[in-house]
């Protein structure tokens, strides 16, 4: 039974070895036999026992459970253990006993029952929790270096929020500091220190009870899953990163692809009015994920941009169009490839001629279709704008520009609000597409995030300058781990280049990957 096995693990636990318990078992027996008066006998004895029938019961423990924080549950339930006189008892016990010796015996017996005491005990000062204190105040290096971050500031409080290892300390510094909660802190600073953190909870949470910093985990992971969505950083310790916190309109997601394979699939959602748009969509193995995202998010798409015709990208898109199940599509944005510009073309064994036809077929009478043109520009609320810089025309015609056509007609789109932006390259990946966008648009290349095309694998060439124009903060690949660290592809060597230019990657190891805008 459950109970049964956590008594068992709580009581190794405490006790450790089975060296004191015995002392203690020996201590009572001593007592119970040498100890003749009546209230040190109820002191001892009974007692202790009512200790240990309180501890070791089932209603104990049903009723610690449901009254106990079930994060602190374990360490609460073992200060019971502190009721037990145990040292008093193996004292008291062993010096009755070693009072019924006389002579040598009673010297033998005091020092048998030291020895016993020392080979049978644990030293503190080799515990793993023992540690010498890192600074005069004798709390968490950590946190005098936050206090530290704040030594200037002009403000008589300071609204913070912080993983609970840090907030009972930070108080103790400095008075200025107000958190939000008190002793039992709200769930979602839990996710401060998670490693898949909600951000979008703390950010809400933060918005609402007018937090101004952030405290999280540094660890690459957590602190990356906070700079993606907005938050800026104030400040670093060792350990911990403080935060400004971001309260954006919208959000971009990165899904990963459930079909094990490379992908792309994208949502933006607008958290206040919820206008949701989809980007693709992946495999016919992700479509299942991407049902349930649209049913998440109200069961309507009110826009579905389609980048290209690779099953990778749309195969998703035709299953659902084709099979709605209750899902209703608004409006729909694609490359005008034609189907006779398809055929003419020198296709290759990836260029899915399956999926095109697919789309060709279920998308035939559609009045929801929108062919997308080149320096086009689409408008959403809270000042989203999405703006095209490629798609499917005469300049992906030209001689120079037909290589690899159903990549290179790609959708290529600039993401932005007032605050943050990102560039969307789909599979566009000729060094002809690079230098055409660099020459062509320049500056408006630069984004605070870039898509990389053809999920990193064989991209944008380095040497046309593409990357320097985007010059983003974050580089996202749109592949697993065998993409991103296989000798057989590229992408490895494209994250390297973009990390020294001082981008941080992003790709499915992580996913879903959200970004505030």
């Amino acid at each position: 039974m459950d109970w049964i096995n956590y008594f068992i693990d709580v009581t190794r636990n405490y006790w450790g070895s089975l060296g004191y318990p015995l002392l203690f078992a020996i201590g009572l027996v001593l007592i119970f036999i040498f100890e003749k008066e009546k209230i040190k006998r109820y002191v001892f004895l009974w007692y202790t026992g009512l200790v240990l029938v309180f501890i070791y019961n089932p209603i104990t423990l049903f009723l610690s459970r449901k009254y106990l924080e079930p994060s602190t549950f374990d360490q609460y339930f073992l200060r019971f253990f502190s009721l037990i006189l145990v040292m008093v008892i193996i004292g008291y016990g062993i010096t009755l006993g070693i009072g019924k010796l006389k002579g040598g015996k009673k010297l033998i017996g005091v020092m048998a029952a030291c020895v016993a005491i020392v080979i049978l005990g644990r030293c503190i000062y080799v515990e793993d929790w023992y540690t010498k204190a890192e600074n005069r105040n004798k709390v968490p290096q950590d946190v005098v270096t936050i206090c530290d971050l704040f030594a200037d500031y002009e403000e008589d409080t300071i609204r913070i929020m912080a993983p609970q290892d840090v907030a009972v300390y930070l108080r103790q510094m400095d008075s200025r500091f107000s958190m939000p909660y008190s002793r039992y802190i709200a769930d979602e600073a839990y996710e401060l220190t998670n490693l898949k953190p909600e951000v979008g909870d703390v950010a809400k949470y933060a918005k609402s009870n007018d937090v101004d910093y952030v405290v999280v985990s540094a660890i690459d992971d957590i602190l990356n899953a906070y700079l993606n969505y907005g938050f800026t950083l104030y400040g670093r310790t060792p350990n911990y990163a403080v935060l400004i916190p971001n309260n954006p309109r919208w959000v971009l997601t990165e899904y990963e692809d459930k079909s094990g394979d490379q992908g792309l699939a994208y949502s933006l959602k607008n958290l206040r009015d919820g206008t949701f748009i989809l980007i693709d969509g992946g495999n016919a193995g992700n479509e299942q994920q991407m049902r349930d995202v649209i049913m998440e998010n109200g069961g309507v798409v009110n826009a579905w941009i389609l980048t290209h015709y690779h099953k990778d990208h749309i195969d998703t898109f035709n299953a659902i169009y084709e099979n709605p199940q209750g899902i209703k599509i608004i409006n729909i944005y694609a490359t005008p490839l034609d189907a006779d510009t398809f055929y003419s073309l020198n296709l290759q064994e990836w260029d899915d001629v399956d999926t095109y036809e697919k789309f060709q077929e279920i998308t035939k009478d559609a009045e929801n279709i929108n062919m997308v043109k080149r320096d086009d520009e689409l408008t959403f609320s809270d000042g989203l704008k999405l703006t095209f810089f490629n798609a499917m025309d005469d300049v992906v015609l030209n001689s120079e520009g037909r290589e690899d056509i159903p990549n290179n007609d790609s959708l290529v789109f600039k993401i932005e609000t007032k605050n943050r932006s990102a560039l969307i390259c789909a599979d566009a990946h000729s060094k002809y597409i690079a230098d055409y966008l660099v020459k062509t648009y320049g500056d408006k290349l630069d984004s605070d995030i870039l898509q990389c095309g053809h999920h990193g694998n064989n991209s944008m060439p380095t040497e046309t300058g593409f990357y320097e124009a985007v010059s983003p903060e974050v580089a996202i690949f749109d592949g697993p781990d065998w993409l991103m660290t296989s000798a057989d592809y590229t992408a490895g060597a494209l994250a390297s280049y973009l990390k020294d230019l001082g981008a941080r990657i992003v790709w499915y190891k992580t996913a879903p990957n959200v970004f505030g805008f």
